[in-house]
């Protein structure tokens, strides 16, 4: 017996002695291959992202920074935090079953795009997205089955964890994507997949297909989003809206990037911007050229921490601080936002600067209802250039600051170039409403004294929409005075005070640009001032808590300090066709019909028709003739969002390729009446609402 147990003991030992000689052989390759695998791959990063090969060089790993051999020769990690191993011994057989239920059960990204208006207002873009809608709603009614499994080829891939990168060339052999992401939190798990995963060879071979491949490292839940749009701008939103959505890593901080992404797709699904907003915001900027309007064209040399500013919203807290207001109003430069400049009339407190962005002639026209003629006389304006020109003349003064990516930007950068050899200054994050654009202008000139007061971007549970002085009704359902207020309902912020607020699309995106905005200055002296939402960066403040301000501010002297130091007008006596490009026009949407017009008979082949169509109008942006990208670019988003949604949610090919051809054709449409309506309407002023 003891014979036999020493014999087992022997041969025991003889196991894990071979285990171990096998193991260090192991280990002894792997760390061959992962040295030549990690210069490789540092290579082609210098090549292809010299940023992220910069930070790798700079990278310091941890002191207790190990990869581990697997059995399968593979390398394995313990992240930073965690206890246990990130694979099994066999990394690249569990990817597999990862990748398999994954890609069979697959979670996409789906816009419902039925959902348009379905009401015609002479504008050639309603016309078409009234088409599209209906169009949209048919396609649905023939309840086809849905995609189930990935298909070879499919628009986007949205890869949440890098971990060490050996789902990616796998997941890549499988389906071919036009757009990938790639996001890790955790920038020492991709160092270590620079070891374990040949990232040259991905990077290399997307660069050969044509596709694009994005790395957001280190990203946390605010950076990734704002990253994500930034690409979308670039790129486009059809970068994005059909997207596939891949976990292959656990983990609190991935966790929180995808529920960060599932709240904030809606980002990604309007606001593109339109043909008939941007022809009409290039006709307003050619008639404020042309009527030596004064331009922000200078930028601000020092900071101001002294003036302060009022910054008036219409939102309903800002009745909470009137007496304040009332009290401190020959103490501060007061800017109304829009229709606050009517409730602040009707409070007994003058506007030093009003600030409208608005193109319609309709809103031109209300503003003259709720004013009188000889009240603006004593107000000066800040607008942005595609305002309605004529409401220029109304105030005692007006200036007028570009905004980016705009038609009518783009030509009045290029007349500023070629007339005082410089673009003009755009000032930042100034859209989608009126308080976005008055905290824009005012922190951009240097100032950093700021007092928010009705910039709500909501409503309490129970409460009023706007201020009790306002133009709006009480509610829209009853008989009282006034113009109907916008809904406000379905999304949630955190109050500025305490609890939440009721918010809605419009104004998320509004907060948002604010929080993009303060942060842009590193500012810390914005007063968020009442019971909206809160706002990060800005100082939150009772109205009650305010005290009065001490020093007296000489407003007419700083006002016209304001108008004198930052304003002048272009020195151009007329728009010429130079400047119009109507023919490179017509030859821009000549060549899009012609790919538009062209055969398909796959998905693959239908996907690759609008990708030429978006890269060859993408080519556009950043050149003199940047105008022509932004009258079509707009409309482009709004129909190929769909079309490639279309083509990557049904079953059947067959069915998919018929209804795609009715959209495109649609499209083709479009096209055709933009093409016709731009050289008769190129200096035509809005006319909605005449």
């Amino acid at each position: 017996m003891k014979q036999d147990s020493l014999e087992k003991q022997i041969e025991a030992l003889d196991q894990r002695l071979s285990e171990t000689l096998e193991h260090q052989q192991r280990e002894a390759k792997f760390a061959e291959e992962a040295n030549v695998r990690f210069e490789k791959n540092v290579q082609c990063f210098e090549k292809y992202y010299p940023d992220i090969a910069n930070a790798i060089k700079s990278f310091q790993v941890r002191d207790d920074f190990c990869l581990h051999v697997t059995k399968s020769g593979h390398g394995n990690f313990i992240p930073k935090g965690m206890s246990a191993l990130l694979y099994s011994q066999d990394p690249i057989e569990q990817t597999k079953e990862q990748i398999q239920a994954q890609t069979q059960s697959p979670v996409y990204s789906l816009t419902d795009y039925t959902g348009y208006p379905q009401k015609e207002d002479g504008r050639i873009h309603t016309k078409y997205m009234t088409k599209l809608t209906r169009y949209m709603i048919k396609v649905r009614e023939d309840s086809q089955e849905m995609i189930k499994s990935l298909p070879d080829s499919f628009p986007t891939a949205i890869i949440f964890g890098i971990g060490l990168g050996y789902h990616v060339p796998q997941l890549m052999q499988r389906t071919k994507f036009d757009y990938t992401f790639l996001i890790e939190p955790d920038f020492e798990q991709f160092f270590a997949s620079l070891f374990c995963t040949d990232w040259y060879e991905v990077i290399e071979e997307v660069d050969e297909q044509g596709g694009c491949l994005f790395f957001h490292l280190g990203a946390d839940h605010l950076s990734f989003i704002q990253d994500v749009e930034k690409i979308g701008e670039d790129i486009g939103a059809f970068s994005l809206v059909r997207s596939f959505c891949y976990q292959h890593t656990p983990g609190a901080d991935v966790n929180t990037l995808i529920r960060k992404w599932c709240s904030d797709y809606f980002r990604f699904q309007f606001g593109h911007g339109f043909y008939n907003d941007a022809i009409t915001g290039l006709a307003h900027s050619i008639h404020h050229v042309r009527n030596k309007a004064a331009i922000l064209v200078k930028e601000s040399k020092d900071i101001d921490y002294d003036t302060p500013i009022f910054i008036v919203g219409n939102g309903p807290s800002l009745d909470e601080a009137e007496t304040f207001i009332k009290n401190n109003c020959d103490k501060a430069i007061v800017v109304s936002a829009g229709t606050s400049i009517s409730s602040l009339y009707k409070k007994g407190v003058r506007t030093d600067f009003h600030v409208l962005v608005e193109r319609p002639y309709q809103n031109y026209k209300i503003f003259g209802e709720i004013l009188p003629e000889h009240e603006y006389k004593q107000v000066n304006l800040l607008g942005l250039n595609m305002l309605y020109p004529d409401t220029n003349f109304r105030y005692k003064w007006s200036g007028v600051a570009v905004k980016g990516n705009e038609a009518g930007t783009s030509l009045m950068d290029l007349i500023s170039l070629k007339t005082l050899g410089r673009t003009l200054p755009k000032i930042p994050y100034c859209n989608p409403v009126v308080a976005n654009t008055a905290l824009s202008y005012f922190l951009f000139m240097g100032y950093r004294n700021i007092y928010l007061f009705g910039v709500d971007n909501g409503k309490t549970e129970n409460g009023q929409h706007h201020s009790k002085d306002s133009i709006y009704k009480v509610s829209n359902d009853d008989d009282t005075q006034g113009y109907k207020s916008m809904a406000i309902k379905g999304k949630k912020l955190p109050g500025n005070l305490d609890g939440e607020v009721v918010s809605n699309d419009l104004f998320m995106i509004a907060h948002a640009q604010l929080e993009k905005l303060i942060e842009h200055y590193h500012v810390t002296s914005v007063m968020n001032v009442g019971n909206g939402a809160k706002i990060a960066n800005a100082v939150p403040l009772r109205a009650d808590d305010l005290i009065d301000l001490e020093s007296d501010v000489d407003k007419l002297e700083e006002v016209e300090r304001i108008k004198q130091r930052f304003f002048s007008s272009l020195p151009v006596d007329e728009v010429t066709e130079q400047y119009k490009a109507i023919e490179k026009f017509n030859a821009l949407c000549d060549n899009i019909l012609s790919i538009a017009n062209e055969t398909v008979t796959s998905r693959e082949q239908a996907a690759d028709n609008l990708k030429r169509q978006q890269r060859y109008v993408y080519a556009y942006r950043d050149t003199a003739l940047g105008h022509l990208f932004h009258l079509i670019k707009g409309s482009l988003l709004y129909y190929h969002c769909p079309l490639l949604t279309l083509l990557y949610s049904y079953q059947d090919e067959q069915f998919t390729l018929e209804k795609f051809a009715g959209l495109n054709q649609l499209w083709i449409d479009y096209v055709t009446e933009i093409k016709e309506d731009y050289a008769i309407n190129i200096e035509s002023k809005c006319d909605w609402g005449l």
